[in-house]
């Protein structure tokens, strides 16, 4: 644009200058180049190209961790079982899911929803815990309610929700069969 502008200028010049004789073509031949300037400045230049970018890729949720799962540890209790009572366990088939604290039983549908575990009605069996299990499997249940995340990394399970996470693996006969 830069050699176009003083070629068109001359060529202004030049017809102007062959048109107009005498003391008022310098200044309409001015007024001329002005008022070209000014268009000129006023033209859209083209908008630069938009850089071509490829489509976020699409974020694919895990299916649900289906099988067998013993808890192994988890942030309201160090190991997943107290002595004297059995490991915390949680199977999830067939859209169903069940868990068991050691104490009670609790089951009841589960899905996948964006990402989480969702388990819209738990049905829970009411044998009385003593004090440490009680505690342990109101924060269990808990966690399995509040709709959490889960990761699936070989043959451990992960859930979070909140500032409680479990930890699980698969049982070493369930492990065994997988093979």
């Amino acid at each position: 644009m830069s050699l176009s502008l003083p070629l068109t200028l001359i060529n202004v010049r030049a017809f102007f200058h062959k048109e107009f004789v005498g003391p008022k073509s310098d200044k309409l031949l001015r007024l001329a180049a002005l008022a070209f300037a000014i268009v000129q400045g006023c033209a859209t230049a083209p908008e630069p190209a938009q850089p071509v970018l490829p489509p976020p890729p699409e974020f694919v949720f895990e299916p649900l961790p289906d099988g067998e799962w013993e808890l192994v540890a988890a942030s309201f209790a160090e190991t997943g079982q107290f002595p004297g009572a059995r490991r915390a366990t949680l199977t999830i088939k067939d859209g169903r899911i069940s868990a068991f604290s050691g104490c009670n039983t609790a089951s009841g549908a589960v899905q996948r929803h964006n990402g989480l575990l969702e388990v819209p009605e738990f049905a829970v069996t009411r044998r009385g815990c003593p004090g440490p299990l009680g505690w342990f499997e109101a924060r269990y249940f808990g966690l399995l309610k509040e709709r959490p995340s889960y990761l699936v990394e070989g043959d451990t399970l992960t859930l979070v929700a909140d500032n409680e996470r479990a930890r699980f693996r698969r049982p070493a006969a369930a492990a065994k069969g997988t093979q």
